[in-house]
């Protein structure tokens, strides 16, 4: 429940009364319920076979009745190679420790809250159709109304099981000197759960249901390393790699748009990498195998009838990191470096750039009157002419906050970047001085966060890592003009008794 005013009348004084205006209420409430039950077996063979089982079977109210249960199993098995072949006396080298590992796993996901029967909602009437009349939302001149949600139900909705198989080697080598993991991984997501537009004509706006299928598989490797050793110095090197593919295998619609803004969304479409990006985008033609832009009578390119696929999507092409640590007596100095290479993400902050002429582009021909390359005019019988017409350098906010020399698809830029995540220096007291302090140890630190980042040429505005879209697949749409993350520098002091 909670309340809001729309003004103040006494400054600092902060209560629903104070206001120039009725207070308004407001409230929700919500009743879910999910019991199940779990199963964990534990065996070993002999200390270097290992197999794990579980099995956990959930009943989720927001399921229908009767389809609200479902089972997920797991199985993980481990193979000790080290401690297999030093049972039998065989000397294992330069190999200190090597596991196999195997695991397969399926993990279930229920509906969000009433989605399986209609249900009612406040009724509002949005845009009347009378002059000087707003939005008309209930209770309205003393009568309450409610009426159904545009969100229809669903009785056939199920649950949502990811299955995935893992297969991995962990190996250290060198007395621990180096250590190496290796992990391969498939993993099916049936029956995704998401909210699917659906035709007004049916009385609802949408609906959610079970979309389909996504297969995400990949590798991740993580290494370690320890260059150099000795009685008073050490240097660590830690290194990560990623890589994931990821496709739709299964749509029950030809596309399903599932985030977005301003004329620019994200789809998912069967046969390809979830979040592909689609818009309008500036229509073109071929003319003796040479690509033109088609513009109006004022020089300005022309929008695509349609939106189109951009051939672009949201994920990243793999991923890596790195971490090197210096340590000399009591003093570490340590720094990571992130990379993300590939993928796409939608930035507002180029579109009104570009609006407000601070975009680098926008100083074309140094604002001067200028005719866009290669661009031609439609003579509306199949065939075409040689653009005379200059763009208007007094209406260059409109020509580039529609996109420039393209359109919509213009603020769809590289998501890569290299990111100095952190840097730290830390200092540890001999234990004699902190025994002589009565304290068992005292170290102190600073570190400071996201200091530097390098971004592709075709991004000078955003960190790729901003999002104001939530915190599930939309936030990697994009930005829509937020402020950078910050950079943080932090100090610390440690005690130890």
């Amino acid at each position: 429940m909670g309340g809001e005013i729309t003004s103040i009348d006494i400054p600092g004084f902060y209560d629903f009364t104070n206001s120039l205006s009725p207070s308004t209420a407001n409230q929700a409430s919500s009743l879910y319920r999910l019991w199940g039950m779990y199963l964990n077996a534990d065996l070993g063979f002999r200390d270097y076979l290992y197999l794990t089982l579980t099995g956990r079977n959930d009943y989720s109210s927001t399921l229908p009745l009767g389809k609200n249960s479902y089972f997920y199993p797991g199985a993980m098995i481990s193979f000790l190679a080290t401690d297999f072949f030093n049972s039998r006396g065989i000397n294992t080298g330069i190999v200190d420790f090597a596991k196999l590992r195997f695991s397969f796993g399926r993990t279930g996901k229920d509906a969000g809250l009433y989605a399986v029967y209609d249900r009612l909602v406040a009724s509002e009437l949005t845009n009347p159709g009378y002059p000087s009349v707003d939005n008309l939302s209930f209770p309205l001149g003393g009568v309450n109304a409610y009426t159904v949600s545009n969100t229809a139900g669903n009785i056939n909705l199920k649950p949502e099981l990811t299955d995935e198989l893992e297969v991995g080697l962990d190996i250290n080598l060198f007395k621990h000197r180096v250590g190496l993991e290796l992990s391969y991984y498939n993993k099916m997501t049936n029956g995704l759960i998401s909210t699917l537009p659906i035709d007004p004509t049916t009385g609802y706006t949408a609906q959610v249901t079970n979309l389909g299928d996504v297969r995400n598989s990949g590798v991740e490797i993580m290494a370690n390393f320890v260059p150099v050793r000795t009685r008073d110095f050490e240097w660590n090197i830690s290194y990560n790699f990623t890589k994931n593919y990821n496709k739709v295998e299964r749509l029950d619609v030809p596309e399903v748009f599932l985030g977005g803004f301003g004329g620019m969304g994200i789809y998912a479409v069967e046969g390809e990498p979830i979040g592909q990006f689609k818009s309008q985008k500036a229509l073109k033609t071929v003319i003796d195998g040479v690509e033109h832009t088609i513009v109006d009578g004022n020089g300005n390119p022309q929008p695509t009838p349609n939106e189109e696929f951009l051939g672009k999507d949201i994920n990243e092409k793999y991923r890596m990191g790195l971490t090197n640590s210096f340590t000399f007596k009591g003093l570490t100095l340590s720094g990571t470096f992130d990379f993300r290479y590939g993928g796409s993400i939608y930035s507002y902050t180029k579109d009104y750039m570009h609006w407000v002429g601070s975009g680098p582009e926008t100083i074309y021909n140094d604002r001067n009157p200028f005719i866009i390359p290669n661009s031609v005019v439609d003579n509306g019988d199949g065939t075409y002419s040689e653009n005379t017409t200059p763009v208007d350098p007094t209406a260059l906010h409109t020509f580039y906050s529609n996109g420039g020399f393209n359109y919509t698809d213009f603020a769809v830029i590289d998501r890569s970047y290299l990111k100095l995540r952190n840097l730290s220096l830390a200092y540890e007291l001999p234990s004699s001085i902190a025994g002589k302090l009565g304290v068992r140890a005292i170290s102190a630190s600073v570190t400071a966060s996201n200091i530097l980042l390098w971004t592709p040429a075709e991004n000078m505005y955003i960190d790729p890592e901003v999002t104001t879209f939530g915190n599930n697949i939309e936030a990697k749409f994009g930005e829509f003009g937020t402020n950078p993350p910050y950079q943080t520098y932090v100090f610390g002091l440690n005690i130890s008794f």
